[in-house]
């Protein structure tokens, strides 16, 4: 009696494989250029007055708009965006290093799982990151003003509720990935 295996076969056909290979290769290119332009638009957006305004009004609200905007709020503002937006280019290196993946054919790697689990870990970071960081940029550019007169805001945006979703559910999908990987080389021993 012969007892029929289920297949562990993880491939993609060849159509469907085809239009993978080039969205993938088309967003490799499209991470590159937001890793270029946040990373430029962040340091122009901290050496532009006008630019550092348009931030604070985004991360506070109205008010961005009272606090002074000062040489040394600028750089210590400058400190406390960099962590965020750190992250968001380190999670934007993992989502270029998945597609590229992809674009290469190795759809359902462990490695392309690993690099998609990153990117999720950077999404969700994201979520407590948002108000941190209103908080402390208020703070930074508050600087500024004289003791007494200082200020912290605390900002709460539903991005920030929306990142931590979003995180929560590419992370859980970017784990049964590797799980699925992990079986799929382990079931690839049995013959």
């Amino acid at each position: 009696m012969k007892v029929a295996m289920p297949s562990t076969d993880l491939s993609l056909s060849p159509a469907p494989l085809s239009r993978l290979i080039r969205l993938s290769r088309v967003m490799e290119m499209v991470t590159w250029f937001g890793i270029a332009l946040v990373t430029i638009l962040t340091a122009l957006a901290l050496l532009i007055q006008d630019w550092t305004r348009n931030i604070a009004l985004a991360k506070l609200g109205q008010a961005g708009m009272t606090l002074p905007i000062t040489p040394l709020g600028q750089a210590v503002a400058g400190l406390v965006l960099a962590i965020p937006v750190g992250v968001m280019v380190y999670g934007l290196f993992a989502a270029r290093r998945m597609f590229a993946e992809f674009a290469s054919g190795e759809i359902f790697s462990e490695r392309a799982a690993r690099h998609l689990q990153t990117f999720a870990a950077t999404v969700l970071a994201q979520a407590p990151l948002g108000p941190l960081t209103a908080t402390a940029f208020s703070a930074a550019l508050s600087l500024g003003n004289p003791p007494g007169l200082r200020a912290i805001t605390v900002a709460f945006s539903i991005n920030d509720y929306f990142a931590l979703i979003v995180g929560g559910v590419l992370f859980a999908a970017a784990t049964v990935m590797r799980e699925a990987a992990r079986l799929a080389e382990e079931n690839k021993g049995f013959v």
